[in-house]
């Protein structure tokens, strides 16, 4: 495999013991310095109707900072094997499913983040991070 920014970062951030909080400051400024990538907001799960719904929250950081529609509850379209091995998430289309963000997301590049095998059902939230680029149409 050869070296990506989001192998780079997604090694800094896993071999970093003290840097565990995806959103903590030094986390952050640890990839402002040496990947010069920017937190532009939180990508997480909620529970919606007995199902996991990935959101794409753009609203406390970054250009977005206080823009209440900066936001997209997303349902999964399309789905490929990522093209650099199974322990990394699917490449995945989604589609709005609420929200004003945007209308289509496309998940590539991705490292790492394969879920759990189980998530107990008494969860209303489940943050994640994933070290990919996100497309939002």
């Amino acid at each position: 495999m050869f070296s990506t920014i989001q192998n780079a970062a997604f090694k800094d951030w896993n071999t970093s013991p003290t840097l565990t909080d995806p959103l903590g400051p030094g986390l952050v400024q640890l990839m402002k310095d040496r990947h010069n990538i920017n937190v532009e907001g939180q990508h997480y799960f909620v529970l919606q109707n007995g199902a996991l719904v990935p959101v794409w929250d753009l609203r406390s950081s970054g250009e977005n900072a206080g823009n209440p529609n900066a936001i997209v509850f997303a349902q999964k379209i399309h789905n490929v094997p990522s093209h650099d091995g199974p322990n990394n998430v699917d490449w995945v289309e989604l589609k709005k499913l609420s929200g004003s963000l945007a209308n289509l997301v496309y998940l590539i590049e991705t490292v790492g983040g394969q879920p759990p095998g189980t998530v107990s059902p008494s969860l209303d939230f489940m943050p994640v991070l994933f070290n990919q680029h996100n497309s939002f149409f």
